[in-house]
């Protein structure tokens, strides 16, 4: 059996771990399920619905955590509504929440840039500040510990979700934000297994598995401090992986969906068609004034033809107020 010993970062986080047998058998299937998911056909209008979908499951299950009180369907609404300017903290945690991941499949997927402490605070910023606002002095104090987990992760040739399931505990051990840690934590394990492909092109759902059984994920959670390692913590998320990947593979397979949306919020007419098209070159952007110009259409009319196409995950948005431009995802 191969042992693997985690160093030290100021006498407070010490995960040794060892490659148990349950460890082995969760990646060894979870790597071939990632496979026979990512060559399984799948049409782009689908793949478009079981994104957003999914990012829907991670946005509820991860904020059911914080004990956010919207319900699914509400958080749905929300989704596919122009973005309201006065909103309540528990709805500015949704759409900050899928602001991240947004983030995360648009600039991680595949990147081999190597994670730093900056982009740490950044994924904090974009999911949390708008609720809990700045943490950065408190960050600050505890950049040096963040900096030794992430070269401790770099410098391992472990396998991608045991990287991952790393991250996120030894954020949590380190606890380097007054609020929000856990979902920072959590959405860091997204990060990497997007970097080496193995969230599924933004498909996994971890988060419903850690809120379906509350108990064994705190027993998991804690299991660090009780043995000083992280061989329970590990086999518990790698065993989520695979259970993820096999309820990806069944809504793959499934041509059901979930009925939170209308169907007709998925119809796309001729010109958000032709947007789409104009914007299939990579070097190209477009704004609001060019969708007035080029369609001859008002403000209002190109706001809500950006707007959804935005919301379906099919553009980006760049920018605040009047210089924003959106480019296709």
């Amino acid at each position: 059996m191969i042992s693997k010993a985690c160093h030290i970062i100021n006498n407070m986080i010490n995960l040794p771990f060892h490659f148990s047998d349950h460890m082995a058998e969760n990646l060894d299937l979870s790597s071939k399920l990632r496979t026979k998911i990512l060559i399984t056909p799948l049409s782009p209008r689908k793949e478009l619905k079981l994104r957003w979908e999914a990012n829907l499951e991670k946005i509820y299950w991860g904020l059911t955590l914080a004990d956010n009180p919207l319900s699914k369907k509400q958080m749905a609404k929300m989704l596919t509504a122009s973005e309201s300017k006065k909103m309540s903290n528990s709805q500015k945690e949704v759409v900050a929440y899928k602001n991240a991941l947004d983030h995360i499949r648009n600039n991680w997927t595949g990147s081999r840039e190597i994670l730093t402490t900056k982009d740490i605070l950044n994924i904090y910023d974009m999911s949390s500040k708008k609720v809990f606002g700045s943490t950065t002095s408190y960050f600050k104090s505890k950049e040096s510990e963040v900096l030794e987990i992430l070269k401790y992760i770099e410098s391992g040739n472990d396998h991608p979700i045991i990287k991952a399931g790393l991250l996120q505990i030894e954020i949590i051990q380190l606890s380097p934000f007054e609020n929000a840690t856990g979902r920072v934590a959590r959405l860091l394990s997204h990060l990497v297994l997007a970097q080496h492909g193995y969230d599924l092109r933004g498909l996994l759902v971890l988060e419903d598995y850690y809120r379906s059984d509350l108990t064994s994920f705190k027993k998991a959670s804690k299991s660090i401090g009780l043995h000083s390692s992280a061989t329970i913590w590990l086999e518990y998320f790698s065993l989520g992986v695979l259970k993820g990947m096999e309820k990806t593979l069944a809504n793959i397979q499934n041509n059901k969906t979930q009925n939170l949306i209308s169907t007709s919020y998925w119809k796309i007419n001729e010109r958000l068609e032709k947007i789409i098209n104009y914007l299939e070159n990579p070097n190209k952007k477009i704004t609001n004034k060019d969708v007035q110009k080029q369609f001859g259409v008002s403000q209002i009319t190109a706001s809500r033809d950006l707007a959804k196409l935005t919301s379906m995950g099919i553009l980006l948005s760049h920018g605040k107020g009047r210089s924003v431009t959106y480019t296709k995802i």
